[in-house]
């Protein structure tokens, strides 16, 4: 980490400044130093670290380690996609919208990066120092070894205990991840504070699906979330070639009437879509791999914390305090952008 990324850190239990004790640097980067706050902490390999044993170690969090452990290329596999979909979400539509939008920001949080997609985005579309924060040690890794970025660092934090003072932040972009954290909410909230006032967030949550495939999701998860990652990628490969098999005979079908009882709607649906939103989560795209569509059924159905939202109820967490200047309401989830008042 460069050490002027470094010096803004500050203690994540006092929130006062860190004392930095640097033991090994290469090209003006630190690789690795002791920080003593009110307790005492590690930066190796470039990447400060923050995150307790006993939340290092939950489920969750080693389920998504593992994840990028396991795919190295995600980031780079997916980029266009993920990129196209997030400008729609967030009503920027195009990059020249998003471009405008951060022009005037200097410090953008990134909650829960991955391997650093958001990031690398937020860095190209913008001239602000970007901090990319993921509990999961492997996926930060991976992204500093891949993403070479002056303005980018990346840090190892949980979010409920991040290294950065209170109204700090311009902008806060926090894309499908909080509804994996144990108290979404709570979550939610510690962001809104670490919000400069004026300062604008963007948060996705997964929204409330069909009765069949919230009972079905369940189910699955129950079945594999304590399972090794192979083990529980290998469960899912049956799921994934029939999502493949459904998509490929690009079949449509007519629901001739809606069935509230079910949340299935009336009309026209693809055969793939029609298992995918209302029975279980059988997730195809041709632009992706097996392996990857594999491992995003395994994203949804491994973590052991994945909350999910009817609108109105997220909305409500932008009912004090904030302006929404974006709202957006899909099968998948719901996004909304927001500027802190």
């Amino acid at each position: 980490m460069r050490q002027e990324h470094l010096s803004r850190l500050v203690c994540p239990e006092s929130l006062r400044p860190l004392r930095i004790a640097a033991t090994k640097w290469e090209d003006g980067d630190v690789l690795e130093a002791t920080l003593t706050g009110k307790g005492e902490f590690a930066l190796r390999e470039g990447i400060p670290s923050f995150v307790p044993a006993e939340v290092a170690g939950t489920q969750t969090v080693r389920s998504f380690a593992q994840k990028w452990a396991k795919h190295r290329y995600y980031r780079t596999h997916t980029a266009r996609f993920y990129t196209d979909w997030y400008l729609q979400r967030y009503g920027f539509f195009e990059p020249q919208n998003l471009r405008a939008f951060l022009e005037p920001l200097s410090l953008i949080l990134d909650a829960g990066t991955g391997a650093g997609r958001d990031a690398l985005n937020l860095a190209e579309h913008s001239t602000a120092t970007v901090y990319g924060v993921d509990t999961a040690w492997d996926a930060l890794q991976v992204a500093r070894r891949e993403i070479v970025h002056p303005r980018i660092a990346f840090v190892h934090a949980d979010l409920h205990h991040m290294p950065f003072p209170d109204e700090y932040f311009d902008f806060v972009n926090c894309d499908q991840v909080i509804h994996h954290t144990p108290d979404p909410r709570a979550a939610f909230e510690v962001l809104r504070r670490k919000l400069k006032p004026g300062g604008a967030i963007c948060c996705y949550v997964y929204r409330k699906k069909a009765v069949i495939r919230e009972f079905t999701d369940d189910h699955v998860r129950a079945q594999i979330s304590q399972l090794p990652v192979d083990e529980a990628l290998a469960c899912c490969e049956g799921i994934t070639r029939l999502g493949r098999t459904l998509a490929n005979l690009g079949v449509t079908v007519e629901v001739e009437q809606e069935i509230p009882v079910l949340g299935i709607p009336k009309g026209p649906i693809d055969l793939q879509r029609l298992f995918h939103w209302h029975l279980f989560k059988c997730f195809w795209n041709d632009e992706f791999d097996f392996f990857t569509n594999n491992l995003i059924n395994y994203d949804w159905y491994h973590p052991e914390h994945c909350f999910r939202f009817e609108p109105g109820e997220f909305r409500q967490w932008f009912a004090k305090g904030w302006e929404i200047q974006a709202w957006d309401v899909q099968e998948a989830g719901i996004s909304c952008r927001a500027k802190k008042v």
